[in-house]
């Protein structure tokens, strides 16, 4: 069968529905006695090139000038976590956030907000063979 043949098969909300994956936090799971459970969902491409886009610069000749993998961490992590709802007005008024990004930098380790975002570049289908080829996309 070919893949034309197996796509006109597949029904459809399957195929376009964005993968899920689970990430422990081990440090609040210490805290609180038992696990805490992220859930992350992948993020589609667009988005994924729009908050690679706005947190790079480029320079005269194109190539990447600085990128600021923090800033990139913290928005796959706003856009890519299901559980807990990082946009919700009690949990950032609780921690004194005054946006999801806020709640984020106060939750997390940098080491925690990079795991995060690992899981939701894998489950975007992104390793490290292909990082520079999403790179080279998102520059265009």
């Amino acid at each position: 069968m070919s893949a034309l043949e197996q796509l006109l098969r597949a029904d459809a909300e399957k195929v376009t529905e964005l993968p899920k994956g689970e990430v422990e936090i081990p440090r609040l799971t210490r805290l609180f006695g038992e696990p805490f459970i992220v859930i992350v969902q992948a993020v589609d491409t667009e988005l994924l090139a729009e908050i690679t886009e706005e947190n790079t610069t480029y320079g005269k000749n194109g190539k990447v000038k600085k990128q600021s993998n923090y800033r990139i961490g913290v928005e796959m992590v706003v856009n890519a976590v299901v559980e807990p709802d990082l946009r919700n007005a009690e949990l950032m008024k609780h921690y004194g956030a005054a946006t999801p990004n806020d709640l984020v930098g106060k939750l997390f380790l940098a080491g925690e907000i990079g795991k995060i975002a690992e899981t939701v570049t894998k489950l975007c289908g992104i390793d490290e063979t292909t990082q520079e080829e999403v790179d080279e996309l998102t520059k265009n």
